[in-house]
């Protein structure tokens, strides 16, 4: 198999390229390995403690590597003392993790509106949520783009909230030149192998202002443990992130700022081929570059993005909707308790959303087949 056709079959575009990029990776991957069976410290090693050292001076911030960007969140919550009754706003467009954190803690999630140029927080929406049991605000950056992290940080000062940035999706995005997940009182991260950077399985990253939250959340993501293996201090997660994550997550953040150049590359080109098409594009924010984790056009209506869906299908292109549900809809919300304000914007948005292959290992080949076959739908030419 060779690097080009990773994961996908002959022929075909995938809609995600992590196979193709470990599969690249693969020699220093093989190498990294080998070093850490050689050390024989699987945990809490010095690999975990370079990364650690390394993403808080490029990122602005503390930092902690974790299991998944669920753990980040869920310690996250509780490191910042939000816990039964408590109600933690956050957009309806995003992964379930973000609401399954706070209502982990005992907490409530209100869900509300996002922008629909952005797909972030609409942050006069999070203001008309506020009520006396507000505790924290969740910003979620989505497809690669931060949110409005200075309206957000202005709300949230106005009203004595928390900030927990979800930067799952936006790892090197930046607002006026800040970091995403510096911003906030703390960022989580996801760093699963399918995310801009990412191990080879599931890995996550906090990120603190405040170093004095640093010795709580290594409690939190290490059963309560505080150096001594055999002493508990509270009740904590087995959260801790592996010296074989660690190592090639910290190999790939020096690949990242060529890898998100080469995402803006692919997007323009992109943005340029559909711009007569009657759809909407992804582009940047005021002082917000995108990262383009994802690439979604947004169609007139959802039977277009559908038929757009089967037709790519047909040529071999897979798609995907990220995300084809609102939270708040998931049938797991029936167990938890939630409140839902307004989010005409998302539901009205969701459905017509299609996400086209982007990554840094798509071929420039492959990219015009995708935007052929873009054009070809579009003008009837099956």
């Amino acid at each position: 198999m060779n690097t080009l056709t990773a994961g996908t079959t002959a022929g075909t575009i995938a809609g995600e390229f992590h196979a193709r990029r470990v599969h690249g990776l693969k020699a220093d991957v093989l190498r990294l390995v080998e070093e850490v069976i050689d050390d024989g410290v699987f945990h809490g090693g010095r690999r975990v403690r370079e990364l650690e050292a390394v993403a808080g001076r490029r990122w602005s911030a503390h930092a902690l590597a974790t299991s998944s960007g669920t753990m980040a969140l869920e310690c996250a919550v509780r490191a910042l003392g939000i816990g039964t009754g408590d109600e933690v706003i956050m957009p309806a467009l995003t992964f379930v993790s973000t609401a399954f954190a706070v209502a982990a803690a005992g907490a409530v999630p209100v869900f509300v509106d996002i922008d629909p140029h952005t797909r972030t927080i609409d942050p006069a929406a999070a203001a008309a949520a506020i009520t006396s049991r507000t505790r924290a605000v969740i910003p979620v950056h989505m497809h690669g783009l931060m949110a409005d992290m200075t309206a957000v940080r202005a709300l949230a000062d106005r009203h004595a909230l928390a900030v927990i940035e979800d930067c799952a999706q936006a790892a090197g995005a930046t607002d006026a030149g800040r970091p995403a997940g510096s911003i906030g009182d703390i960022g989580c991260f996801s760093m699963w192998v399918g995310k801009n950077l990412g191990g080879l399985a599931d890995g996550g990253l906090l990120l603190m202002r405040d170093r004095s939250l640093l010795p709580l959340l290594r409690k939190l993501t290490d059963l309560g443990r505080d150096g001594e293996r055999n002493t508990h201090h509270l009740r904590g997660n087995r959260g801790r992130m592996g010296e074989i994550d660690a190592a090639v997550i910290r190999h790939q953040l020096d690949l990242l700022p060529a890898w998100t150049d080469r995402r803006r590359t692919l997007a323009d080109r992109y943005t340029e081929a559909f711009a007569t098409l009657p759809v909407a594009v992804p582009a940047d924010a005021p002082g917000r570059p995108h990262t383009y984790y994802k690439y979604p056009l947004t169609m007139p209506d959802p039977a277009t993005a559908a038929a757009l869906m089967t037709f790519l299908s047909r040529t071999g292109i897979t798609t995907e909707q990220v995300y084809p549900h609102a939270v708040p809809h998931q049938p797991a919300l029936s167990e938890i308790t939630h409140r839902t304000t307004g989010i005409g914007v998302t539901l009205d948005v969701l459905p017509r959303t299609v996400c086209l292959p982007l990554a840094p290992e798509l071929t420039d080949e492959e990219a015009g087949r995708v935007v052929q076959a873009v054009q070809d739908f579009h003008t009837g030419r099956l």
